[in-house]
């Protein structure tokens, strides 16, 4: 049976080649990792967002918000506009060059992940996935749990 020391040791690897292959899809390596973690954020989000509210949901300041969206403006992945009820107050959205940009990387990650599965036999397919998801489940039950948890605590 497997220790849990050697289940965190492979879910950090885990962890590390997800975020090589994010970083080797997409534009991150070009634009920084913030730029994409907000383009990101802003394609999910898929509606315009006060760029205050951004600056309060990564914690960082007003002026850094302000100079990330500066670059992807430059680079036409998003504009900003002013509020139509508070002049002093500014929104941001993605732009359709910035979708593509967001669309282009997904296809990617799914081209990625297509090659990856090609190299498991056909008959480990099932047994891998089935085993991997067990395994997130179960982290998902217990993060879900001590969350709870905390909650009532507080």
């Amino acid at each position: 049976m497997k220790s849990s020391s050697e289940f965190i040791e492979l879910t950090a690897k885990l962890q590390k080649l997800f975020i090589e292959r994010d970083n080797s899809y997409t534009l991150c390596v070009v634009i920084g990792d913030i730029e994409c973690a907000l383009l990101r954020f802003l394609y999910k989000a898929n509606k315009p967002l006060r760029m205050r509210e951004i600056a309060r949901m990564y914690e960082i300041s007003n002026a850094k918000v302000t100079r990330v969206l500066n670059k992807l403006v430059k680079m036409g992945f998003v504009e900003r506009y002013h509020s139509d009820d508070d002049r002093r107050s500014w929104f941001a959205r993605i732009t359709d060059e910035g979708l593509k940009m967001a669309e282009n990387t997904s296809y990617k990650l799914n081209k990625f992940q297509e090659e990856v599965l090609e190299l498991i036999p056909d008959n480990e397919i099932d047994k891998t996935y089935s085993a991997l998801k067990t395994f997130v489940d179960a982290y998902e039950k217990i993060i879900t749990d001590s969350t709870k948890k905390t909650c009532e605590i507080s």
